[in-house]
């Protein structure tokens, strides 16, 4: 199954329930909220240590960009509404305090930003890999609020439940003391050994971007890259918004850790996008799986096509009944 990539998953024409759209909000419009720029630089899993083994699994070998300029003045005051007409509807987790997913389901504008053509292009020209907006919405313009508690960290060193996504700053980080957002230049296998020896991570290993406004933000690859936010030092608001999004090429693992989400999102809500999601990436294999057969086709090589798909229809029923079941994974505050 090569050269076929995936059509988007249409968004849900219905909110599930307990949803219910903002009353009052902008419109979305590219032209006016829009000012993407390109990073000056961008880093590979290499310079971070991975080995080529580990850059196979993945849809392309970038790690992280510096910062860049995703949205104008007008786009991040529109935002800044949203994002405070959203601050109601914050829940916590075990890792993160308060912050609002499924966003996308209750504004119209957020959902638009997300789902922005211009805004994917560019991600996928940056990452140097073919993207779609998540096919899960909770992966869509999630946000994350500081804590009420001044010096409580906001996130905990962690990788995403996702591949590639974006934090972008909603409110002006030059506003307030802390709430720095932080990566650590390193691989995953560095940082879980550590975590296991009870030793700190290597400060010279740690990067803090410097912010240099609200609508700026850092693409990575999310699952790749230990990062985290750093809690403010002095009472202020912090908001920053985290877009995900799925590589057209299915063909690759998928890491969308359901396990995780169910942990996180309403458990009806959470399985039912996972379910979509998977049927949406079974349709695309077996869309590319029928473009590829030929009549000089093995019938062992065929069958062993097929059961790869019958095994991921079983791993998902097992997934669905496993829901809830698991620990939310994460690496400490440091």
């Amino acid at each position: 199954m090569t050269g076929y990539l995936a059509q988007p998953l249409a968004f849900p024409d219905k909110a599930p329930d307990g949803f219910e759209p903002l009353e009052k909000e902008p419109e979305f419009d590219p032209r006016r909220h829009l000012q993407i720029e390109r990073p000056d630089r961008v880093e590979s899993l290499r310079d971070f240590g991975y080995s080529e083994e580990d850059i196979a699994a993945c849809p392309t070998d970038f790690a992280v960009t510096s910062i860049f300029r995703v949205l104008s003045d007008e786009g991040v005051a529109c935002l800044q509404d949203v994002a405070s007409q959203l601050e109601q509807f914050t829940t916590s987790n075990a890792r993160i305090a308060r912050n609002v997913r499924g966003g996308v389901y209750r504004s119209r504008f957020l959902r638009d930003l997300c789902a922005s053509t211009d805004l994917t292009e560019a991600m996928s020209e940056i990452s140097g890999c073919p993207l779609l907006p998540h096919t899960l919405p909770h992966q869509q313009g999630h946000l994350n609020y500081n804590p009420l508690e001044v010096g409580k960290n906001v996130d905990k060193w962690h990788v995403d439940t996702l591949r590639i996504d974006f934090v972008m700053f909603v409110t002006d980080p030059r506003s307030v003391e802390g709430g720095e957002f932080e990566y650590y230049r390193g691989t995953k296998h560095e940082v879980e050994a550590l975590v296991k020896a009870g030793k700190p991570l290597d400060p010279a290993k740690i990067v803090a971007p410097d912010m240099p406004g609200p609508g700026h933000a850092v693409l990575q690859q999310g699952n790749m890259v230990v990062h985290r936010a750093k809690g403010l030092r002095a009472p202020g608001r912090r908001i920053t918004m985290v877009n995900g999004y799925v590589p057209r090429d299915i063909t690759f693992p998928d890491f969308s850790r359901f396990d995780q989400l169910s942990l996180v999102d309403p458990e009806a809500v959470a399985s039912a996008e996972y379910a979509r999601h998977v049927a949406w990436m079974a349709r695309e294999r077996l869309q590319a799986e029928l473009n590829s057969i030929s009549f000089e086709g093995n019938a062992n090589a065929l069958a062993d096509r097929f059961a790869k798909h019958a095994t991921l229809m079983a791993e998902t029923a097992d997934q669905l009944r496993a829901a809830g079941t698991g620990q939310l994974e994460h690496f400490g505050d440091g």
